[in-house]
């Protein structure tokens, strides 16, 4: 039987699709590799955890979450170089993942490397502008960098995605006495002084008047 044009594109179509889209799910065992991982990382066991998220990955290769999860327990572990690779790999099989990017962002923390940190969270804003996580994250790295007041506008950021957000008047605080304690002292005094000049251009005023009145 002869297949007309219209058939053979659609067959086209979908072969593209099939080919070209990411699996949609992972195996069973996979999954319970990987949710062990994430178990042992919550009780602190960042060793076996590694451990886990590695049989998830070797069952399935293309595994971001467990690709990330690994990068967390490293992160944890203070293996920082190992961690970064392992984010970098969950953000090769997937750059839209926002989690990742976070991750990546706590790990170049640790690595000292603030403005990489930085882009990272931009990064995941960028994927996802209602993250609280990444908007909150971000601040910390501004904070780091001296950029007190840019900090600040992050968390109240985050104040308008998730006013009940863990901490975070409480840090908004603590950068804020960060910017006031970095102020030179003469900026610090700059109103007293400006009041001062005040009062003495005043009362040279007053002189001046009262001896021209004579």
């Amino acid at each position: 039987m002869k297949m007309n044009v219209q058939s053979l594109i659609f067959i086209a179509i979908v072969l593209v699709i099939f080919t070209t889209s990411p699996i949609r799910g992972y195996s069973d065992n996979a999954v319970t590799r990987y949710s062990t991982g994430l178990a042992l990382t919550g009780a602190d066991n960042n060793i076996d955890a590694i451990q886990d998220f590695d049989e998830a990955i070797l069952l399935e290769p293309h595994y971001f979450e467990a690709w990330n999860g690994k990068a967390d327990a490293l992160n944890r572990a203070k293996k920082y170089q190992d961690a970064l690779a392992a984010c970098d790999q969950a953000l090769a099989i997937n750059p839209g993942y926002v989690q990742g990017w976070i991750n990546r962002g706590y790990i170049l923390y640790n690595l000292g490397r603030y403005e990489d940190e930085l882009k990272a969270y931009d990064n995941a804003i960028e994927i996802d502008a209602t993250s609280a996580d990444a908007w909150f994250n971000r601040g910390y790295a501004l904070a780091a960098l001296g950029r007190y007041d840019d900090a600040i506008q992050a968390f109240d950021h985050v104040a308008q995605i998730n006013p009940g957000y863990p901490n975070l008047q409480a840090n908004r605080r603590i950068v804020e006495n960060n910017r006031d304690a970095s102020k030179p002292v003469i900026v610090k005094l700059a109103p007293w002084l400006l009041l001062f000049f005040i009062i003495i251009g005043g009362v040279g005023w007053l002189i001046y008047k009262k001896r021209k009145r004579r």
